[in-house]
């Protein structure tokens, strides 16, 4: 969108036809998507007395035309006047706008019809006729921008006394001015959290929640808030609270923060859209954190505090089972290791800990970089994607198949390093780090949930150490153990057991492929199996040509040509999966069909505070396909016998929220939180002001516990 509307805007620098239309002015101009008209609330004008006039665009169906900010794109109205000497043309009064949402481009503007109100003051000494006339551009944008014009002419009779405007005209005058917003009768304010992210607080004190729906901030200006961040306002004690994300300005704050504030009220005849125009004042002493994260009792955390919270999460992520695999490997190759040099110890240690930082650096990059252009990012936010899903699937096959013993990696692909890191050496220990990290990435760890969400909202110096830290406590028991000798020695020694054991760790692998064959099926529906089996099929019909034989022969030249066509058809279903219902079940507001949702229900805000509202006791679980660690606690802790009845014997709302495709109300809860990934459990108790966060590792007692000791009264 915003490509093509820049190729747009400079095709119209580039056409003076545009900006000099040869067309007569005249009171109605008629484009191809626009009929522009210029009205006046009057039918005669009083020497001195200010009138108004309007130029009212009646706009094509599913097309729109832009606010005085248009957004992330676009252009707004102008008009430029010639006037008889001594009168005076106001600036546009702008009617309130609407968000137009294009693939995630947020633009602000108007459908249907909009009247762009001038306030016209004719010198005192005006006799005759006054003629105004107006030339006007706008933008038009549906899938495609066109840039349209019109010159404009209206001669009103100027009369000792004036005269108003025929009754329809008037009447479209009076619509007019209802679009307007008025100015607020509130005060405002805002403030500006750690991680630079403005807080806007309308003091609109005494307003009933249930009364008030699609809230939404309309900057005044470009620049120091970004549009294309979703806003969560809540409405309590202090008034409205809405935070916003940081623009793409790079100057400081303003002073005052101006904008229009757009709200649905629910009135006892039906609902009414108002629209003020605030003006905020920074206020210094505000230092904003999350209003959901406050009343969980959530604290921002110091950089300190964040670097030894990811140091901890770090080191018991080792004990998550998605790292299992991996790590397994990793610890025969040091068994491999054990009687060689103590330099070859330290080597490999420092190998796989250098892959480990390394990736977790480029993880950081990727964070920042999708930060600074989306607004937002989640830890694990790649396993969104089926075709992040599809290849990772790939890789585990792949990395099973060698662990067989169905080939051998030569040097120059010992990029993949499983086939090395079952052998020893050093790009293999490297590789086998990097491996380690891809598949750590659906886990959370204790600990690192507040360490990953400070993480996440804090320049990118801090993003980079809390994720390096999180990257060494990953690595750290195997540096560990690659520098201290007395822990070498007690290492099993080399011998049979270890092609045994190399071939055993396939079917972790294995087993790793098909979970992940899985999620792609929560995602994409059933044909993802088909296109991750038919690709691994393909890949393994490739390796079978290329093992037949080498050399330079004609035959050996087209077995690599069949097998690099087998590969290449195995990524096209990744293509595929792109174009095609990726995110179906988000899309339709439906769960993944691997999340269990017997006996509960989906998750939204409104439910969760319907539910609290009433003094029930809630349970809402945060969970994905994709994290293993969720679905371990859905079948120990959560859907167990004993907790299914001890949940119905409480009368406990269970909500449980799919994060398995990308759900944006989910992941902005997530973020007031100061939470960066799954799991996430919340318990309210009846009565209390704010939920518990229980640990991300849960067991049967710990939720018959919690849920023992509610009041006997709301049990």
């Amino acid at each position: 969108m915003k490509r093509l509307l820049a190729l747009l805007l400079a095709l119209l620098a580039a056409t003076p036809a545009f900006a000099q239309s040869p067309a007569p002015a005249q009171a109605v101009v008629q484009t191809e998507n626009v009929r522009a008209e210029l009205l006046a609330d009057a039918s005669a004008i009083k020497p001195g007395e200010p009138f108004w006039v309007g130029l009212r665009q009646t706009i094509r169906a599913k097309w729109h035309t832009y606010w005085k900010n248009p957004g992330d794109s676009g252009l707004p109205t102008e008009i430029t006047w010639k006037l008889p000497d001594g009168a005076k043309a106001d600036p546009i009064v702008w009617p309130r706008p609407h968000l137009f949402d294009l693939s995630g481009v947020i633009n602000y503007g108007f459908k249907d019809e909009a009247v762009l109100l001038v306030r016209i003051t004719p010198p005192a000494n005006a006799s005759g006729s006054f003629k105004l006339l107006a030339e006007a551009n706008w933008l038009v944008c549906e899938d495609v921008c066109i840039p349209e014009d019109g010159k404009f002419e209206l001669t009103l009779p100027v009369t000792a006394t004036g005269a108003p405007a025929p009754p329809a005209t008037r009447a479209i005058f009076d619509r007019a001015r209802q679009q307007v917003p008025m100015q607020s009768p509130w005060p405002a304010r805002y403030g500006v959290a750690k991680s630079g992210d403005p807080t806007l607080i309308v003091e609109a004190k005494g307003l009933k929640a249930d009364a008030i729906r699609d809230v939404y901030f309309f900057p005044a200006e470009w620049g120091p808030i970004a549009n294309m961040a979703k806003q969560t306002a809540s409405i309590g004690a202090e008034g409205i609270r809405i935070p916003l994300k940081r623009g793409d300005a790079k100057a400081a704050l303003p002073a005052e923060l101006a904008g229009t504030l757009v709200l649905t009220e629910k009135m006892a005849d039906g609902e009414a859209r108002q629209a003020f125009d605030v003006v905020a004042k920074l206020d210094p002493g505000f230092v904003p954190t999350s209003s959901l994260a406050a009343a969980v009792g959530g604290e921002q955390l110091s950089l300190v505090e964040a670097l030894l919270f990811a140091l901890l999460g770090g080191l018991i992520l080792n004990l998550m089972p998605c790292v299992f695999p991996v790590l397994a490997m990793k610890a025969a190759a040091f068994a491999r290791l054990a009687g060689h040099e103590r330099s070859a110890m330290r080597r490999d240690g420092m190998a796989y800990t250098l892959g480990v930082l390394v990736s977790f650096a480029v993880m950081a990059a990727i964070v920042v970089g999708i930060r600074a252009s989306v607004g937002e990012v989640s830890w694990g936010f790649q396993f969104h994607s089926p075709v992040f899903s599809l290849l990772i699937a790939y890789l585990f096959f792949v990395v099973g198949l060698n662990l067989s013993g169905m080939f051998e990696f030569s040097s120059r692909f010992a990029g993949v390093g499983q086939g090395l890191a079952a052998r020893g050496g050093t790009a293999g220990a490297f590789f086998t780090g990097v491996l380690a990290v891809i598949v750590a990435t659906p886990c959370t760890a204790p600990f690192m949930a507040a360490a990953l969400g400070f993480a996440l909202s804090q320049p990118a110096p801090q993003t980079v150490a809390v994720l390096l830290a999180l990257g060494l406590g990953l690595a750290l028991p195997y540096l560990v153990l690659s520098f201290t000798p007395a822990l070498q020695r007690r290492m099993p020694r080399p011998g049979p057991w270890m092609d045994r054991l190399r071939q055993f760790l396939a079917f972790p692998m294995y087993a790793s492929a098909v979970w992940m064959i899985w999620v792609l099926t929560q995602q994409t529906g059933a044909d993802g199996v088909i296109y991750a089996l038919g690709g691994m099929i393909l890949i393994a019909f490739a390796i079978w040509l290329l093992k037949l034989g080498s050399g330079a022969s004609a035959a050996t030249w087209m077995r690599r040509g069949l097998a690099a066509v087998a590969v290449l058809l195995a990524f096209a279903a990744a293509l595929k999966l792109e174009d095609g219902a990726a995110t179906a079940a988000s899309a339709s507001g439906g769960p993944a069909a691997g999340v269990n949702f017997d006996g509960w229900e989906r998750f939204s805000r409104a439910r969760m505070a319907e539910a609290v509202a009433a003094g029930k006791p809630v349970f809402v679980d945060f969970t994905a396909a994709w994290c293993i660690t969720c679905l371990v606690n859905e079948r120990v802790a959560l859907d167990t016998q004993a907790a299914r009845q001890a949940f119905e014997q409480a009368g406990v709302v269970k909500l449980k929220g799919d994060w398995t495709n990308r759900d944006p109300e989910i992941t902005s809860l997530l973020r007031d939180l100061g939470r960066a990934g799954v799991p996430l459990y919340l318990f309210w108790v009846p009565g209390a002001a704010q939920p518990k966060i229980l640990p991300q590792v849960l067991t049967e007692s710990l939720i018959l516990s919690e849920l023992a000791a509610l009041p006997q009264s709301k049990r």
